[in-house]
């Protein structure tokens, strides 16, 4: 526990800062349309970009619904300047926006979501590991249990916001999805391909799950006087 308290720690920083900072400035420089998708960003917002914490995109009228934004955020993590103009879609030709702008804008901000809530969790059991106090905190013992599945959702999401960033493109700016299809690789192939990848992590997770089993089943071992 105390092992995993500290690398869980280590790397949710790491995955934020700098690898997560430094990927946002790539998408922000070489696919801009995307970054305003991702951002949720309709309209240039020349005095400085707020960032949205909470928020529906409204795509057909080119809003955000219910939003809860912070002003200038955006702007100064993305440039290290607070007024720095952020462009939105509508510098954009239409026919080059990504073309799930709802569910681009989901999955990145589920993601982002969920690292900034392991950062949190980590944090605290870290503090509560210096002050020896990590295991008679059972409701953050109880959290760790329940959070088990979500990296496995942010790694998900992460993977949307990647594929789902990219389009219209197959290769950004010069290949589109549409003219990309291969005339000598059937349907049938497509299937097959994917039916063995279902198949593998299909039984990877089985393999995963037993093992788990396993050790839940034969509980921690008893402490020696």
């Amino acid at each position: 526990m105390k092992t995993g308290v500290v690398f869980g720690l280590i790397s949710s920083i790491i995955v934020a800062m700098p690898t997560g900072d430094l990927l946002a400035k790539n998408v922000v420089k070489h696919q801009p349309v995307t970054f305003a998708a991702m951002e949720g960003i309709f309209h240039t917002e020349e005095k400085g970009a707020e960032i949205v914490l909470i928020g529906q995109p409204d795509v057909k009228d080119k809003k955000l619904d219910n939003k809860i934004a912070v002003p200038n955020v955006l702007s100064f993590l993305t440039y290290g300047n607070w007024d720095t103009e952020v462009k939105g879609l509508d510098q954009f030709p239409e026919d080059t926006h990504p073309t799930n702008i709802s569910g681009l804008y989901y999955a990145y901000h589920i993601m982002v979501g969920l690292g900034t809530l392991f950062i949190g969790v980590m944090v605290l059991a870290a503090f509560q590991l210096t002050r020896k106090q990590l295991f008679q905190t059972k409701w953050l013992l109880w959290a760790f249990m329940f959070l088990m599945p979500f990296p496995y959702i942010a790694n998900i999401t992460g993977w949307y916001t990647a594929e789902l960033g990219r389009q219209p493109w197959l290769v950004y700016d010069l290949l589109r999805t549409a003219d990309g299809a291969s005339p000598t690789v059937s349907s049938g192939n497509t299937l097959f391909t994917l039916m063995g990848f279902v198949g593998l992590y299909a039984l990877l997770g089985m393999l995963y799950a037993i093992l788990v089993g396993k050790i839940i089943y034969h509980g921690p071992e008893p402490k020696h006087s």
